[in-house]
């Protein structure tokens, strides 16, 4: 295929993806996109204008979506994104330090030895997890392209991957070795937390701040460590998370929402990943206790932080008052 080619097949890619756009856009605005859009692409080369084209795709869904950064929902989106970012990442980092325990040593994680395939098999199929992880890594270093780019190969690896496993297709030590590694529950939690990341509004998801940078540090250093412990580590791992997540959340949500509203809307778009992943994979009654705890646990982790946060700031000013 040519150049020329190529660029036409862009220009016919381009004209489906303003298609759409909602009409309430104006015909303005999106006249503004056509023109930038069309230049880019004629200037650039082949990949780049379809970068371009998915780029334009991507602004019109979540426009017509409301995911726009001066929308509520939008906003609430771009606050979720680094936290639903780091709690996929420490998911991932915990589940693949679990596999690799597992494919070394299996008796240590109390299983006996050849109930589970060590070695290649188990490495391969933790291999998914590897972008999820360094996707948590880029959002803390405030890399949101590499952020964005690591975000939709796990978007795309890990589901062909899960599916290629539950239709069969992949070797039976390899498809043993995704179930004990990933299953559906780390699957449902790490894609669609990383989920919430892509459809965020990119103005809004700038750099990252030394508060969320340190609720990073102990998610990760929470969720690896029990995945480190001896015995269950497993059932720890499990427990452990769905207590620490909401509490981080909510400590993070608390230092960077500017409202309570804005803090709840952003919880129940983090809320949405542990909601859902038992309704799309089974134990429906799961959610009759997970959501209140939910709830509760971040509503906890965002009162008590916000507490802490007005004591501190009184703090100078009482000082200030008692010098003069």
């Amino acid at each position: 295929m040519t150049s020329t080619s190529k660029h036409s097949t862009n220009a016919r890619l381009l004209r489906r993806a303003l298609t759409l756009y909602p009409s309430s856009y104006g015909a303005g605005a999106l006249a503004e996109v056509t023109e930038r859009a069309e230049h880019q692409i004629a200037r650039s080369g082949p990949l780049a204008g379809l970068r371009e084209v998915a780029d334009v795709a991507g602004h019109g869904a979540r426009v017509r979506l409301g995911l726009v950064s001066h929308r509520p929902l939008g906003r609430a989106f771009a606050t979720a994104a680094p936290v639903a970012a780091m709690l996929a990442g420490t998911y991932a980092a915990a589940c693949l330090w679990r596999s690799l325990r597992l494919a070394t040593d299996p008796e240590s994680t109390g299983f006996p030895t050849g109930a589970v395939p060590t070695g290649g098999p188990f490495l391969a199929a933790s291999s998914v997890l590897v972008p999820a992880v360094l996707v948590a890594c880029a959002v803390v270093a405030g890399r949101w392209s590499a952020a964005r780019a690591l975000g939709l190969v796990t978007l795309l690896a890990a589901p062909l991957f899960y599916a290629l496993s539950h239709l069969g297709l992949l070797a039976a030590d390899l498809r043993t070795a995704a179930e004990f590694g990933l299953g559906s529950r780390g699957f449902g939690l790490i894609v669609l937390n990383t989920l919430v990341l892509l459809i965020a509004p990119r103005d809004r998801t700038r750099g990252t701040g030394a508060g969320l940078r340190l609720v990073a540090v102990a998610l990760v250093t929470a969720g690896v460590g029990v995945a480190v412990a001896g015995g269950s580590a497993y059932e720890l791992l499990i427990t452990g998370f769905e207590t620490l997540a909401p509490l981080a959340a909510g400590v993070a949500l608390a230092l960077t929402a500017r409202t309570t509203g804005h803090a709840a809307l952003a919880a129940t778009v983090l809320a949405a990943p542990p909601v859902l992943t038992p309704v799309l994979f089974g134990g429906h009654l799961a959610v009759l206790t997970m959501v209140p705890q939910l709830v509760v646990l971040s509503a906890f982790g965002y009162l008590m932080t916000r507490s802490a946060v007005r004591v501190v700031g009184r703090l100078p000013r009482r000082g200030r008052l008692s010098g003069s």
